[in-house]
């Protein structure tokens, strides 16, 4: 082992004015967090700079100096994060010749020749299994595939802190926001728009409950006491998860989870409701569940081959899903519901999902804009109506917020207006309801933590909306003066202004 040898990781930062990046600074990508606690745990001299947290990297003079003084610098880039990832690589290589620029990431895994114009080491896949050998330096060039990693026990309790500034991830008055971890990797569904089954495969991988128990222990003593799976689906094994569950509920612990909305049924015409599994979800400190709701429509469902349990032509999908809320909220979570808006959908869609989701209680929302990213089916089947194709610049707009096709029925213009409107109208109605206020109150924090947060949220979503107002506005103007802001078919109410409702 050369223990000398030196390694920096970065996350490179959305472009500005992006509307999700405070929740990018709130919750940094697990690869490269992972890779430094294992070369860390081996002796290297390894440290991780996000830019989402820190800031831009060459404006930090001393860290810039600290990245370019490494034996290997590793890169992990997302498609809307690609091209700022390629220019710090540039920059670096010109200003440390001598430094290895490697790649990994979803993005780098699919698109491995563009990345090796710019680095000299590109990862396609899990980097775990590669991380060591490019440390030592015995891998310096060329596009390495790398083998996922099987036993995701071999995976060290990771180590935050070796993220420079992750200090300032901790609200005020001192309370850490949600802290990242991961149990599991893959997904069985095969959603056309998900490159989730593509980076980690169908079959899922788990880490064993006494080994996630481990790790939360650890972070709990170091004073974390929320967390944040990152994993898809977090309850897609019943028996897993009720062990793992049991084991963590004496530690009095909360936590986000991802989940499908019908997760609790056991069967597939809803017949056997899994109440206990949803009474221990509770019991060990699930309060926040982000679920994928996607659409509530079943021909959107079929298009885009996100089965759901039990709806039919007797049952609507709507109906189904408006009674999993039910019993989601009865069984005393907070319903984060994430939708999507393709291009086959009208302002009349984008209402229904509102009305739904005020209907419903849901106390928060997220929609995206149906987005082809590399590597998926859905890529593939729209590369001939894809407008932003001036790559790789024109990956920043491949975030799920702009509209990047010309055969939506909104067009360019429409759909992104859409998307910004249906937010605006959700949060201005729903976003701070009764429920919700009366949820927020039972929390067992401290009333000072309780005040704190919802003003948190509540000054995080004005300015979202007002940033995500500007980035629309300059989306549309790069789009026409490109002319590729095309007009709407017929059929659909244009929307001529450029005000939320």
């Amino acid at each position: 082992m050369l223990k000398s040898r030196k390694v920096r990781l970065i996350e490179p930062g959305g472009r500005s004015g992006r509307p999700f990046n405070p929740w990018l600074a709130r919750w940094p990508l697990l690869g490269p967090i992972t890779l430094a606690s294992i070369l860390h745990e081996r002796g290297y001299d390894v440290a991780v700079y996000n830019e989402n947290i820190s800031g831009p990297l060459p404006e930090n003079s001393q860290a810039y100096q600290d990245v370019c003084s490494a034996d290997v610098v590793g890169i992990s880039i997302m498609t809307p994060t690609a091209g700022r990832g390629y220019a710090l690589a540039d920059r670096i290589k010109r200003d440390s010749p001598g430094a290895t620029v490697v790649f990994g990431g979803v993005h780098a895994s699919f698109v491995p020749q563009e990345a090796i114009l710019h680095g000299d080491v590109v990862v396609q896949g899990e980097g775990e299994t590669v991380i060591e050998p490019i440390a030592r330096g015995e891998i310096t060039s060329g596009i390495i595939r790398a083998r996922p990693l099987e036993n995701l026990d071999a995976i060290p309790t990771l180590n935050h802190s070796l993220v420079r500034d992750f200090y300032r991830l901790r609200r005020w008055g001192g309370q850490a926001n949600e802290l990242p971890v991961m149990a599991s990797r893959g997904c069985p569904y095969g959603c056309t728009y998900c490159s989730v089954t593509r980076m980690f495969g169908r079959k899922v991988r788990r880490q064993s409950p006494q080994k996630v128990y481990q790790d939360l222990l650890c972070y709990a003593e170091r004073g974390y006491r929320r967390m944040f799976f990152y994993d898809d689906n977090l309850v897609s094994d019943r028996d897993w998860s009720r062990d793992l569950l049991g084991r963590i509920q004496p530690l009095s612990l909360r936590f986000y989870a991802q989940t499908r909305a019908d997760f609790h049924w056991r069967n597939g015409d809803r017949s056997d409701l899994d109440r206990d599994l949803l009474t221990t979800m509770r019991r060990a400190g699930a309060d926040v569940l982000c679920v994928g709701y996607e659409t509530i429509e079943e021909a959107a469902a079929t298009a885009w081959r996100k089965g759901y349990r039990g709806f039919s032509a007797k049952v609507p999908l709507r109906q189904c899903l408006m009674q999993d809320t039910e019993i989601l909220h009865d069984s005393g979570f907070w319903i984060h519901g994430m939708f999507v808006l393709g291009p086959q959908h009208t302002q009349a869609h984008a209402d229904g999902i509102v009305d739904f989701a005020c209907q419903s209680g849901m106390e928060s929302i997220q929609i995206s804009i149906l987005t082809p990213f590399p590597g998926t089916p859905l890529f593939e089947e729209m590369k001939e109506h894809l407008l932003f194709t001036q790559f790789p610049d024109d990956w920043d707009f491949y975030d799920g917020t702009h509209c990047v096709y010309d055969n939506s029925m909104l067009g360019v213009e429409g759909l992104s207006a859409e998307l910004l409107r249906a937010h605006d109208r959700f949060y201005r109605r729903s976003a701070w309801s009764l429920r919700s206020l009366r949820r927020m109150l039972r929390d067992q924090q401290p009333l000072w933590a309780k005040l704190t947060r919802l003003w948190s949220n509540v000054h995080m979503v004005r300015t979202l909306m007002r940033q995500w107002k500007q980035e629309t506005l300059r989306f549309v103007e790069l789009a026409k003066a490109r002319g590729l802001a095309l007009p709407q078919r017929s059929g659909t109410g244009r929307l001529t202004r450029w005000q939320t409702a």
